[in-house]
């Protein structure tokens, strides 16, 4: 299989056209839809170490683990769909077909123990010329135009010591679970964007917050950083992915009847895993 390969660090030479909220990709090509019968998240596709693998967060796939036991897969099965530009053409959906079970089995899935942080390998690439792909055992196109066609490669994520609290960043993703109040809207077939900042990093824990609300459907989506290391050049890098938003915790209390209620929504501030977490799943 025959594939090109996006990379999303070029540089823009027009300062002003990147300042501008324009990107030098199609946006719709970055995040990928997971979808399963016991819901829905978000990730993406990047070529890394000679495979090509699917980035997401782990509780998209597994469910919460049970003392010291394995964590159990959500679903056996899932579908991914995403968008890809062959040419000079428009971005055209493709959907694929993840037998999760038979991966897993084949040590196609690999896991973080103690973090949100799991990736789907699904394609192995000739070492010689990436361009050149093997989709592996339990990876199956769906749609007629099924290659991916293109991804990002590893080479554009941003270390975690390079994040910068402050600069812009874009989430990729889709809030599936915005879809029912305003149906009509917006097509949920299609990603949305969010634009922030990072808001904080914190070093100890390696822990990304950016200053953008994620719902449900969000989780296990890119972020990516927009940097400018001169006043003639803009990188895009991706930063990490989508965990969880933080809660904001009110408690009302009736002082007459001696009760309280809990109510937690949601603070406008994002959990981000740091890119460099996914990485080192690859290279173990």
């Amino acid at each position: 299989m025959r594939r090109s390969l996006l990379v999303l660090g070029a540089a823009c030479s027009v300062a002003s056209r990147c300042w501008g909220g324009s990107f030098p990709f199609d946006p719709l090509t970055i995040p990928t839809l997971i979808v399963h019968d016991r819901g829905t998240g978000s990730g993406c596709f990047i070529q890394a170490s000679n495979s090509v693998y699917l980035f997401t967060a782990k509780h998209v796939l597994f469910a919460e683990r049970v003392g010291t036991n394995q964590p159990a897969l959500l679903s056996q099965r899932a579908v991914a769909r995403t968008y890809a530009v062959t040419g000079a053409t428009n971005a055209t959906e493709r959907v694929f077909g993840l037998d999760l079970a038979q991966l897993l089995s084949l040590g196609n899935i690999r896991c973080s123990t103690n973090r949100d942080v799991v990736l789907v390998r699904v394609e192995d690439c000739n070492p010689t010329n990436y361009a050149l792909a093997r989709t592996l055992p339990g990876f199956t196109c769906v749609t007629p135009s099924g290659s991916l066609d293109a991804y990002p490669q590893a080479a554009i994520a941003c270390p975690f010591k390079e994040v910068d609290v402050g600069a812009d960043v874009y989430m990729f993703g889709y809030p599936t679970s915005l879809t029912a109040p305003i149906a009509g809207c917006f097509d949920p077939a299609q990603p949305l964007l969010r634009k922030g900042i990072v808001a904080g990093v914190n070093r100890s824990g390696r822990t990304i917050i950016v200053d953008s609300p994620a719902y449900q459907g969000n989780s296990g989506g890119p972020v990516v950083q927009v940097s400018h290391p001169s006043f003639e050049v803009t990188t895009f890098k991706i930063i990490g992915l989508v965990s969880a938003f933080v809660p904001f915790q009110e408690e009302w209390e009736n002082k007459t009847l001696r009760y309280s209620h809990v109510i937690v929504s949601n603070s406008g501030y994002t959990i981000i895993e740091p890119i460099d977490i996914a990485l080192e799943l690859v290279w173990k």
